[in-house]
């Protein structure tokens, strides 16, 4: 079987691209913009750009199969990072030239992920082929029922007016969708999407990385810890209603994270939390050990691979029952509550405070379940799903 994977820029198809190397199934990888293909970059870029680029490689192993489109990036990021601009052109034109690449290749299957992929699974369709949708997120309808919560006006009407249109057509092309959590499954099914055509792959998390802490603190202030984009999906808001109610002193929050929309919150709140930029994995490590408690009060995630990270290394989390990765946490891993609930939050806080025993049960038992979601098991249970599809469109 052969595939050709077209994402316009990385998240986490590097561990879809690595197992179908490995397998020998992998004919094309189109992105916009791979690093991968500049040689030498490490040595004399400045330490800022360099890091940048980081965010833009795939494994080494995926590089003979790279086709990108550096001046298409160029001209995107030039003309700055609207969604709504970038899905009618940078990603339109990307779409359209990786569609045009398809005719002249050998392939079976296209993998494919939205706002980039209209043209090329309707070309793959017309060519015979199986089409692909990897969801990094939940059914469109579902984004913007969420929306409401953290979307400005104009963001909203863009998400129905514009994006969510595109995503429908789309999925009139697409024969199977892989979802990362029953959150996403649910979403999918719920708007109509065949069961039969639908399948669930979590992903992983690096165990050797990851490790667990040596010890609990059973006293003194609880030191809270967020780790993603700061921004209003992520329900900073809500955590910011929940510390407001706690007693002064009771807990420590840090935050690590880009800042996005949430620079107004940030502002209206300053003596609550303390700030960290953006860190790679290797300087998360410490941050996730040293925390009592990991708190992800998303409003729309349809995984969270931060959660995971912190299970992994013994710290046990609050999640919202709109974060994909409440099926690790529900296992025993911390505490599921509703969403856009800051009183919800402040609950579960207050029963950590007086639970301290149990943040060290929870956490230990956290570390073994994040454990067996090891990024060796997505690339076996996706070849494994790959297989299915195939025997299912009779290659």
């Amino acid at each position: 079987m052969k595939f050709i994977v077209a994402h316009s820029d990385r998240q986490y198809c590097n561990h879809l691209l690595v197992a179908l190397t490995r397998r020998g199934w992998l004919v094309r990888f189109y992105t916009l913009f791979s690093s991968n293909k500049l040689w030498g970059w490490p040595w004399f870029f400045p330490k800022k750009i360099r890091n940048a680029l980081r965010k833009r490689a795939v494994d080494p192993a995926v590089t003979p199969y790279i086709r990108h489109f550096p001046l298409l990036f160029g001209a995107g990021r030039l003309a700055g990072l609207d969604l709504v601009w970038a899905i009618q052109n940078t990603y339109v034109r990307f779409d359209r030239r990786v569609a045009r690449g398809l005719g002249r290749a050998r392939f079976d299957a296209v993998v494919t992920y939205e706002n980039a992929n209209l043209h090329t699974l309707k070309t793959a369709k017309q060519l015979g082929k199986i089409t692909v949708l990897d969801l990094a997120q939940i059914h469109h309808d579902d984004i913007a029922r969420y929306g409401r919560w953290f979307l400005s006006p104009e963001g909203l009407l863009a998400e129905t007016e514009v994006v969510n249109p595109r995503k429908a057509e789309a999925l009139a092309y697409t024969d199977f969708v892989l979802t990362l959590s029953s959150f996403a499954a649910e979403s999918m099914l719920r708007h109509g999407w065949p069961a039969e055509r639908l399948f669930t792959v979590r992903l992983g998390v690096d165990a050797h990385r990851f490790s667990a802490k040596g010890d609990y603190r059973l006293d003194g202030p609880l030191r809270l810890l967020f780790v993603g984009t700061l921004t209003k999906r992520k329900g900073l808001e809500v955590l910011f209603q929940a510390l407001a109610q706690l007693p002064e002193g009771a807990v420590e929050t840090a935050l690590i994270g880009p800042v996005s929309d949430a620079g107004g919150l940030l502002q209206e709140n300053v003596g609550r939390f303390r700030l960290l930029p953006f860190q790679h994995h290797e300087a998360l490590v410490s941050h996730y050990q040293e925390a009592d408690l990991f708190v992800f009060p998303s409003l729309l995630d349809s995984w969270g691979q931060t959660v995971l990270e912190a299970m992994a290394c013994g710290t046990p989390a609050i999640v919202t029952e709109n974060t994909g990765a409440k099926d690790a946490v529900q296992q025993g891993g911390g505490w599921v509550i509703p969403a856009n609930d800051a009183p919800a939050l402040e609950n579960a806080i207050r029963y950590c405070l007086e639970n301290r025993r149990e943040i060290e049960e929870k956490g230990m038992l956290a570390h073994q379940i994040a454990r067996q979601y090891t990024w060796e098991n997505y690339q076996k249970n996706l070849l494994a799903v790959f297989e299915e599809m195939s025997r299912r469109q009779g290659l």
